[in-house]
């Protein structure tokens, strides 16, 4: 889940169902080692049971929003620590990323949606529009946009 704008925070391993790379299906048991046996197939990993949300402000620039998308549709690949960065874990892809922007942050939401259907990773199924009461009585606009991953 997101905790701030570009934070990420994985969910705990048993909230997530597992899923076996060999059929790409929700397992009928509860035991992993059941469901995906080693000789199933030759790569485990954890999909995301939820939708991801992220919500995009003015604060970060735009392409940091165009990475960070490109980035969950596709994963991330582990790699070792090197001339001063550090260690990154290997993230699988989520399926379905939810892009949300508020005020000004509007064109941000829709330049890191339309990039990822440019780019070929992911299909815009949803567009949502609202406009919220805001603590200060005014109203303002929001957009919600639904991507989903390209197989």
């Amino acid at each position: 889940a997101i905790l701030a704008q570009g934070t990420f925070q994985a969910p705990r391993l048993e909230e997530i169902p597992p899923v076996c790379s060999a059929d790409r299906g929700l397992p009928t048991t509860p035991n992993f080692a059941d469901a995906c046996p080693p000789q199933a197939c030759s790569q485990r990993f954890v999909a995301m049971g939820e939708i991801m949300e992220m919500k995009v402000s003015n604060k970060k620039p735009i392409g940091f929003y165009i990475r960070a998308t490109a980035s969950f549709l596709k994963g991330v690949e582990a790699r070792e620590a090197s001339e001063g960065r550090e260690v990154v874990e290997a993230k699988a892809p989520v399926d379905e990323l939810k892009i949300s922007g508020l005020g000004e942050a509007i064109n941000t939401a829709v330049a890191a949606a339309t990039s990822a259907e440019a780019d070929g990773i992911g299909i815009i199924t949803k567009v949502e529009t609202q406009y919220p009461d805001m603590p200060s009585g005014r109203g303002c606009g929001q957009i919600m946009i639904t991507v989903k991953r390209k197989c």
